[in-house]
C-alpha cells in the first residue's frame, strides 16, 4: 500500500514537475525532478522537509555524508551549507521529490500543541528517516490540491499543519522541533548561525559569538556541533568555500577574486582548502566548465 502511494506521488509529480525545482499553487510545497545523475551547486538549506519518491540523493552536511531514496524524507531544522549529488537518475526515471518550505510559526504552534514537546538542546539538526503511511496519505492529499486550484487556500494551510503534526509525531519529531524559532534551547544557536552567515567573509572570535548569545564558549561549541555537524569556524569555512565555487562556476571570474570576494586573504591557502573540499584544485574545476 505505501509503495502504492508513493508510486502514485511520483506519477503526479514526473508529470506536473519541470527539470529542477517546480513551485505549486500552495506557496510553500515545490516538486523536485531531475533527469540525470548530476554534482549540484552548493548551497545553504533554509529549514525544509524533503519526500523522495524516485531515485537516490546524497548530500554532504559538515563530515556526515547523508544517502536517501525513495519513501525518506529529509529533514532540516537550521539554515544548513550542503553539497549534493544525484546518483540515480535518468531520462526515463529521474529523481522525484516533493520539498516543504518549513514555516517557524506553524511549527511553533503545532508543538505547543502536543505533549512532550521539548527540544533536545544538544541535538541533531538534520536528518534522514523513512516515511509512515499517516504522512504519505497526507502528503497525497497536498498534492490532490495541484489539480484542484479553487481548493488551495482554504486546504492547503490545513494540510500543512497535518504534514508538520505527522512529522512531529515520527522519528523526525526531535529535528523538527528546532524549527520553532521560539524555542530558548535552540535560539542562541540559530541566532549565532545568522550572525556568522550574515558576515561571513569577515574574522570572529568564537568567545565573542558565544558571549553575544549567552553561553560559555564550550556549551556553545558543543551545541554548535551537535547541531550543524561542524563547528562554528568550520561552518564559516563551509559558507566561503561554497559561495566561492557557485561563483567560479557561474560566474566569469578567476579563483583570486572570487577568495578575495568571499574573505580569503591569502589565494594559496584559498586553494589548498578548495581543494580539500572538493577534491579539485579552483582552477581545474574553471577549465573543466569552459571546455564544457
Amino acid at each position: 500500500m505505501m509503495d502504492e502511494t508513493i508510486a502514485v506521488l511520483a506519477s503526479t509529480v514526473a508529470r506536473k514537475g519541470k527539470e529542477g525545482l517546480t513551485p505549486t499553487a500552495m506557496p510553500n510545497v515545490g516538486l523536485y525532478k531531475v533527469s540525470q545523475c548530476i554534482g549540484l551547486l552548493p548551497e545553504t538549506y533554509r529549514p525544509v522537509v524533503s519526500l523522495i519518491l524516485q531515485g537516490e540523493k546524497q548530500l554532504l552536511v559538515g563530515n556526515e555524508v547523508l544517502t536517501y531514496r525513495a519513501g525518506h524524507t529529509f529533514t532540516a531544522a537550521l539554515d544548513l551549507p550542503v553539497l549534493g549529488k544525484i546518483i540515480q537518475a535518468s531520462a526515463e526515471r529521474p529523481y522525484l521529490a516533493i520539498r516543504l518550505v518549513l514555516d517557524p510559526d506553524i511549527v511553533s504552534d503545532v508543538t505547543l500543541d502536543m505533549p512532550n514537546g521539548a527540544s533536545d538542546a544538544d541535538g541533531k539538526g538534520f536528518g534522514v528517516h523513512p516515511a509512515d503511511r499517516d504522512l504519505l496519505d497526507a502528503w497525497s492529499r497536498m498534492l490532490r490540491l495541484i489539480d484542484r486550484p479553487d481548493e488551495v487556500r482554504i486546504m492547503a494551510p490545513l494540510l500543512e499543519r497535518e504534514i508538520v503534526y505527522r512529522l512531529l509525531r515520527g522519528p523526525q519529531g526531535a529535528v523538527l522541533r528546532q524549527v520553532g524559532a521560539a524555542d530558548p534551547k535552540i535560539l542562541p544557536i540559530r541566532t549565532a548561525m545568522a550572525v556568522i552567515g550574515e558576515s561571513y567573509t569577515s574574522p570572529f572570535k568564537v568567545e565573542e559569538i558565544a558571549q553575544s548569545v549567552g553561553m560559555s564558549c564550550s556549551a556553545f561549541h558543543r551545541r554548535f556541533k551537535a547541531a550543524t555537524g561542524m563547528a562554528p569556524l568550520q561552518y564559516q569555512k563551509t559558507l566561503r568555500l561554497y559561495e566561492a565555487r557557485r561563483l567560479l562556476l557561474t560566474e566569469p571570474t578567476n579563483a583570486s577574486s572570487a577568495a578575495f570576494s568571499v574573505g580569503y586573504q591569502s589565494v594559496s591557502q584559498f586553494s589548498r582548502e578548495y581543494s580539500r573540499m572538493f577534491g579539485t584544485p579552483p582552477m581545474r574545476e574553471i577549465r573543466a566548465v569552459r571546455l564544457d
